[in-house]
């Protein structure tokens, strides 16, 4: 069952994907052309609104969505969005939020809540070539590349107080 919320630290939290009011707030993002390149390759093209809404009914019957928001003086905003399941790990950060560590500290949060799930690995399916910032952050958190993906990225899950057996 997907909890409520959450919480990374004081700046940052994960809301569940509530429908069509999350669709509106994602759809900048994944009109922007930097960001379908890293999500779906260079020359790919933007998503409308319908693919947007489309992409996230499938996310859903996979595992746990949930948007990425950061607190600013008006309020929480969302910045991006993620999918925990056991065999993807998508994570999408809004232009303008790249490169402030908002990646790294929802993916931690995110093994975390894996662990708690009881799963014994995290996979992710797909990460192209040319988004070295993801390839640097799956490595930096010790996820494994696999030589003959998918999926492109492993980590494997110590038991909540345990070890990882080799």
């Amino acid at each position: 069952m997907t909890p409520e919320i959450l919480p990374i630290d004081e700046e940052l939290r994960l809301r569940p994907y509530a429908g069509d009011v999350d669709v509106d707030l994602a759809w900048p993002w994944y009109r922007d052309p930097e960001t379908v390149a890293l999500v779906d390759g260079p020359g790919s093209p933007a998503y409308d609104r319908d693919r947007v809404a489309s992409m996230y009914d499938a996310l859903v019957t996979q595992g746990e969505v949930y948007l990425i928001e950061r607190r600013t003086s008006e309020g929480w905003q969302a910045v991006g969005d993620v999918t925990l399941a056991p065999d993807t790990l998508p994570i999408v950060v809004a232009p303008g939020q790249r490169g402030q560590g908002i990646g790294r500290r929802v993916l931690l949060r995110l093994v975390d809540r894996a662990r708690v799930l009881g799963w014994q690995e995290l996979r992710v399916r797909e990460v192209y070539d040319d988004n070295a910032a993801s390839h640097r952050l799956l490595a930096g958190l010790g996820f494994v590349a696999r030589p003959d993906p998918p999926p492109a990225y492993v980590l494997r899950l110590a038991p909540l107080g345990g070890r990882t057996r080799p």
